[in-house]
């Protein structure tokens, strides 16, 4: 189909009102795929997104933010639901495929099916369908079938692949915080926990092509930490260190995203304005010559900084000269900043090509590093302002109040996470450097008793702290 016939097809799908406008409209010739986003008029936060191959087969369906209804119905009636909405489309897929587990999501439910190989379902085929609880299609994503299976010629035995692991695996200590949306049963506070250094989490199943492994002998590369030179000065007006000029910018939105605040900034008057609605001009109608800013509700504390204005001036800082500028911002946001930061001894971001110098810190309370505690501060060597900044999502007034003196041994956290850990078979979908996709058989870490994978345990109570499915 030409790209108006896709267009119409894409409007029929999605049932798209005058309500909502065209936003984006992309043709990939590369992967054959043309993509239309519709947002709404009344409310920008709402949208419809769909995906098509050239012959107007859809291949992705999403109704984001949508307007439902109280209607509630029950499992049966929206698993048929689901199944009409695949029919429409598919109407070999639900012979071809395997119905999987349904879901239960915030909002509704999802219901999936797959390829099944040897047994076992092949990762990334099939389909699956969210139902909102009304009734309603929110989204649709078709995989197809497996372009290129490749079946082991003799499969590793597991106990082998188990011992291997068990003879490696360590255990860290550090200091983190978790989110309830990703772990079960925590509330969001630092503590102090024990996390699997595994040597690793999947492992090749085909025992021929084990064989065949050149071992070459690549060393793992770690970034050391060193303590921050003597304190500086911070900035007197924070907005002067990243070059923020209210008067000669332009506020073009405001939005809230969960703590914090962003506002986004823009030349006044504009530069120019892009009225192409590929994907590409989406992107960089979003973010070329803009000024991106996180703030912290409650405190207004920067967070966050992403200018992406292309702004170069007459300076050459060196890079010692650009790291004294990154050091005085870092104690302008934390004026203790030597007690808890270490900067990292390599500058991987220094590139001669670019007007960018790239500084990594991380948090060490009483010489234990946290998980979540990197900062990332880049510096203009021809302006002196500070480009990118993000902040720790570790709350450095709040490392005090943990007890750095673990309850357990390290002996005893590694043998909590054996205890329940075993190793299962599943196809993965891996693709080679000409992006040929294909499925290969796998073992990979699993703890088949407990609802999730262990990520952590705690060293004071010795809970293991498991990551949601």
């Amino acid at each position: 189909m030409n790209k108006e016939r896709l267009k119409l097809r894409a409007l029929q799908i999605g049932k798209v009102s005058n309500d909502f406008e065209l936003e984006i409209e992309d043709f990939s010739e590369e992967h054959q795929v043309a993509l239309f986003v519709w947002k709404s008029i009344h409310d920008a936060e709402q949208g419809i997104w769909i995906e098509l191959d050239s012959e107007g087969h859809l291949l992705h369906y999403n109704q984001y933010e949508a307007v439902l209804h109280h209607l509630l119905l029950q499992e049966e009636e929206l698993l048929e639901k689901s199944l009409q909405f695949v029919s429409q489309y598919y109407q070999d897929a639900l012979k071809t495929f395997v119905p999987k587990k349904s879901k239960t999501l915030s909002n509704g439910m999802r219901f999936s099916s797959v390829q099944m190989e040897l047994g076992l379902p092949l990762e990334m085929t099939g389909f699956y369908v969210d139902v909102a609880f009304s009734g309603d299609i929110l989204a649709f994503r078709y995989y197809g079938e497996a372009k290129d299976i490749r079946l082991p010629g003799e499969i590793l035995d597991k106990e082998w692949v188990k011992q291997s692991f068990l003879a490696e695996v360590k255990m860290n200590l550090l200091i983190t915080n978790l989110s309830s949306d990703v772990y079960e049963n925590v509330s969001p506070s630092p503590r102090l926990v024990y996390q699997p250094n595994c040597p690793f989490y999947t492992h090749s199943a085909d025992q021929i092509a084990e064989r065949n492994i050149e071992n070459e002998n690549e060393e793992d590369y770690e970034i050391s930490y060193l303590p921050l030179p003597e304190r500086l000065p911070g900035y007197s007006d924070i907005n002067k260190a990243i070059g923020f000029d209210k008067h000669a910018l332009t506020k073009l939105r405001e939005v809230e995203i969960g703590d914090e605040i962003v506002t986004v900034w823009h030349p006044a008057p504009p530069h120019s304005v892009n009225n192409d609605l590929s994907l590409d001009s989406y992107f960089q109608r979003k973010t070329e010559n803009t000024l991106k800013i996180r703030t912290d509700k409650q405190t207004g504390k920067i967070t966050g900084l992403f200018n992406f204005m292309d702004t170069e001036g007459p300076m050459s800082l060196s890079d010692e000269e650009c790291k004294t500028i990154a050091l005085k911002f870092l104690y302008t946001l934390y004026p203790n900043a030597d007690q808890y930061f270490r900067i990292a001894s390599s500058n991987e971001d220094e590139e001669e090509e670019t007007t960018q110098y790239g500084f990594h810190f991380s948090i060490f309370h009483r010489g234990i590093s946290t998980h979540f505690g990197l900062c990332h501060i880049t510096v203009n060597k021809t302006t002196g302002f500070i480009t990118h900044y993000s902040a720790p999502d570790i709350d450095v007034d709040r490392l005090e109040d943990i007890d750095v003196q673990p309850m357990l041994s390290e002996k005893e956290a590694k043998s909590l996470y054996l205890e329940d850990l075993d190793f299962e078979l599943i196809w993965n979908k891996n693709y080679e450097e000409n992006q040929h996709e294909y499925h290969e058989l796998i073992y990979r870490v699993s703890f088949p008793k407990l609802n999730g994978d262990i990520h952590f345990i705690n060293a004071h109570s010795g809970g293991k702290i498991t990551a949601k499915i």
